[in-house]
């Protein structure tokens, strides 16, 4: 029995195994091996039940048994983090990025990590010597996620307190900003993981982010142990009230709190994607005086519930509100569009939006069968905001901070109090 790692890499649409580190027990040159020289076989297992998964098509329904082949893409000799060597008694392999590989299963309300199980085999001989041959790597010894790098999490034990991950940057000697992000429904739960390792949330610690906050900034997550909008009576309602404000505020003030001269209380922002979107506005409405920007990604705060005298008490925070027309979710006509409206109408000044007519790769990574930029589900504006793509008005126009365009996140870190 064999040993191996695992590599995750946080895509687009979520994490997947991205390489296996095999534990060679001898060294291997480069040119001993090759995509030919193993079979990678795989199945996704419940952590609980060590079944293996039946997964469903959230667009057609299907239903498919998680287990099979999974084709190299590139197998070399590497180091301790899968980069490449000359030689080593550690190999990379390399994969793609498909539903195999997929380190998550659920559906837009609930997600769960799941074990990606392999058995990998080497297929022949190593420099025609017989006894380097038959191997068959079959235990985990581990997982490496390069972009968790600095993530952390806390499991408060106090009644009602929330559970949280959160990035703390290297070296601290003063206050930084604290950027708050509040996920979506499906990373709802009892493990915070899921909360800021299920999607490019952890893009917010990446060095290209940070510098638009001068280089450091606290990032924290909390999590949600059902929906940020159950109101106590329904979980996904249009009451746009939630029982999750105090815990929320209560979360985020302990964290100030044990950092106290760390955190710039002026540059207090808060962020979030769907159901956290809603929590985002709730949050605004709540304590109009606490956050020094807001982005709000395809938001479920029903506006028709705004009265103008809430408008009133946030039209002076800097808010960027991103949404996709065909919203399969979310209707944009019911919640943002008409909050954003009526904010300019109030007087709002530094208020956006980006408004997409559909959803499509803007990376040219993902292509389609024609070569296309691939259509994707077009309630996922949150992977555009990720990538800090959203840098339009609503009429088509740049976003302009002293005079010059601006990103979604470069506008971020130009907000004070």
């Amino acid at each position: 029995m064999e040993k191996y790692q695992i590599i995750t890499s946080i895509e687009d649409m979520g994490p997947y195994v991205s390489k296996l580190i095999l534990h060679m027990p001898y060294e291997v040159q480069c040119a001993e091996i090759s995509e030919q020289s193993f079979n990678v076989y795989v199945e996704r297992r419940d952590k609980q039940t060590d079944e293996v998964i039946v997964s469903k098509s959230f667009v057609t329904g299907e239903e498919s048994i998680s287990k099979g082949y999974q084709k190299p893409l590139a197998v070399y000799p590497c180091d301790a983090l899968g980069n490449r060597k000359t030689v080593s008694n550690l190999t990379a392999v390399e994969l793609p990025e498909e539903a195999l590989g997929r380190r998550i299963e659920g559906d837009v309300l609930q997600n769960r990590f799941i074990n990606n199980a392999y058995r990998v085999t080497l297929l022949h001989t190593l420099g025609r010597e017989p006894e380097k041959s038959g191997l068959v790597f079959d235990e985990c010894i581990g997982e490496i996620c390069p972009q968790l790098e600095g993530w952390k999490q806390e499991e408060p034990q106090e009644e009602g307190a929330l559970k949280f991950g959160y990035f703390e940057p290297e070296e601290v000697s003063g206050p930084i900003p604290l950027v708050v992000w509040l996920h979506g429904a499906g990373e709802g739960g009892l493990d915070p993981k899921i909360a800021y390792g299920s999607n490019k949330t952890s893009n917010i610690s990446s060095p290209a982010f940070q510098k638009y906050f001068g280089g450091k900034a606290w990032v924290l997550v909390p999590q949600c142990p059902t929906v940020w909008m159950d109101d106590g009576v329904e979980k996904l309602g249009k009451s746009n009230q939630s029982i999750y404000v105090k815990p929320v505020k209560e979360c985020i003030d302990n964290f100030i709190r044990q950092r106290d001269s760390l955190v710039d209380r002026s540059r207090i922002y808060v962020g979030g994607l769907s159901n956290g979107g809603f929590m985002t506005m709730r949050m605004l409405f709540d304590y109009p005086d606490f956050f020094a920007a807001a982005i709000p990604v395809c938001e479920v705060f029903y506006s028709q519930n705004i009265t103008d005298e809430m408008l009133e008490s946030i039209k002076h925070i800097p808010i960027w509100f991103a949404h996709a027309k065909p919203d399969e979710l979310v209707p944009p006509r019911e919640t943002s569009l008409p909050t954003y409206h009526r904010l300019k109408a109030a007087g709002a000044e530094n208020v956006h939006f980006t408004y997409y007519l559909y959803m499509q790769d803007l990376t040219g990574r993902y292509k389609d069968a024609f070569g296309q930029p691939v259509r994707m589900f077009n309630h996922a504006v949150w992977v555009h905001v990720f990538n800090d793509e959203c840098h339009t008005e609503l009429d088509g126009s740049a976003v302009l901070s002293g005079g010059e365009p601006v990103s979604i996140w470069e506008w971020l870190g130009t907000c004070k109090k």
